[in-house]
């Protein structure tokens, strides 16, 4: 397959089968619709992508979001923390919301915002680096409320700053800021921003909660820098947790837990790996884990049809591309010499944006690796995870935002 025409065919590939009537959907959060990485199947056309735009952008890690016909991207401009809201066609500028910001990374890294916004009913909630948690309207930029971690719960920055992107359930929007005295999490009131509830005493992780719906509980599942809990997302209560972080103090938990047909999955670099637990109340029982299988530095996994795809391997030590088995942790193949980057699944394609810059579209299949196009459309660095919405790829380097068209609109 020739290179430079290999991106619209697979456009063709994923327009095939039921995702040709199913309408276009919101990127509104991390990781996407269901926080899994998973895109809604689109009716893309048969056309060849084409890049549609591209913005300078300020500093940072924060992905962005997509909401009908607009787009948000969190980032630093000099000393001030910006969201700005871009018309998803044309990139253009709608308005811009900023507040000062006096974060500098200790180990010399980007100094800019890591959690990607979450947009929910008109509002968007926001954490900084340095955690200043924010809401403001949608339709305008204009603030609604603002807390301050760092004063409110002696909440501090940690490595690299405060990552964990935000999760609204309910009237709550839901941190993990590891603060002081049981705020390692917290649930605010999203409308007023008053303290719903705290719980655990635990130091702040990099991986974002999720939300499983279990008959008529709502169990929130937070993985901080100790252990994986899961408590009842109306009161906070405990209802289960387990040890699992590295031995190494200079070490993250990154990867956001997964909720599976076969388990909950976590997975975590440093030595640690992965593990799938079930779902029981107090102490999860392990089904299985360890370090060879699948070893998330910070990007999350995908799952497809028993199948979990991920990067295996620290970030700077060559890390290789990775299908295992999610029911036993078999591996099934293996990629090497791609280096790091993050996945999006379309239908049963891979979506692979590496932190090199380029764009590599695969078959989601089990039994070997199959590329069915590759595209450099960015300087290298990339970290932030993108966003597929409308037809729209999105996705940003500390310095470029560009946006590719794989569909027409009709």
């Amino acid at each position: 397959m020739q290179v430079g025409s290999s991106l619209s065919k697979v456009i063709m590939l994923l327009c095939m089968g039921k995702c040709i009537d199913t309408p276009a959907g919101d990127w509104p959060q991390f990781l996407g619709p269901e926080r899994n990485g998973q895109a809604i199947e689109e009716g893309w056309d048969l056309s060849s992508p084409k890049k549609a735009w591209e913005l300078k952008v300020g500093s940072g890690f924060s992905g962005p979001v997509i909401v009908e016909k607009n787009l948000y991207i969190y980032h630093r401009i000099n000393n001030q923390s910006t969201l700005d809201c871009l018309e998803l066609e044309s990139g253009e500028q709608v308005w811009r919301y900023q507040h000062i910001t006096d974060y500098r990374d200790d180990f010399g890294f980007d100094n800019g915002p890591r959690a990607t916004p979450c947009v929910s009913d008109g509002r968007i909630f926001l954490m900084s680096a340095k955690g200043i948690l924010t809401s403001v309207h949608a339709d305008t930029g204009k603030p609604v409320w603002q807390v301050r971690a760092k004063e409110r719960w002696k909440a501090p920055k940690g490595f690299f700053g405060m990552a964990s992107s935000p999760l609204v359930h309910n009237d709550m929007v839901i941190y993990i800021i590891g603060g002081k005295p049981n705020a390692g999490i917290v649930a605010l009131n999203r409308f007023t921003g008053q303290t719903r509830w705290t719980a655990t005493g635990d130091a702040s992780g990099y991986a974002s909660p999720i939300i499983e719906k279990r008959g008529d509980r709502n169990i929130l599942w937070a993985w901080t820098r100790e252990k994986i809990y899961g408590l009842d997302a109306h009161s906070g209560d405990l209802l289960a947790s387990l040890l699992w972080r590295p031995s190494m103090d200079a070490s993250v938990n990154a990867a956001t837990p997964l909720l599976l047909p076969e388990g909950i999955f976590i997975s975590a670099s440093y030595g640690t790996g992965a593990l799938l637990m079930d779902r029981q109340d107090g102490t999860p029982g392990e089904i299985w884990s360890g370090d060879e299988q699948m070893s998330n530095h910070y990007a999350t996994c995908v799952y497809h049809r028993g199948y979990l795809y991920g990067y295996h391997g620290r970030q700077e030590f060559d890390p290789e591309l990775r299908c295992i088995e999610a029911s036993s942790g078999r591996v099934m193949w293996s990629k090497k010499d791609l280096g790091a980057g993050s996945l999006i699944l379309a239908g049963d394609v891979l979506l692979l944006m590496q932190e090199s810059g380029e764009l590599i579209l695969a078959r989601a299949r089990s039994d070997r690796f199959e590329t069915l196009g590759r595209r450099q459309i960015l300087p290298s660095g990339v970290r932030a995870f993108p966003a597929l919405s409308r037809g729209y790829f999105v996705s940003r380097s500390p310095e470029l935002l560009v946006a590719f068209l794989l569909r027409k609109k009709s």
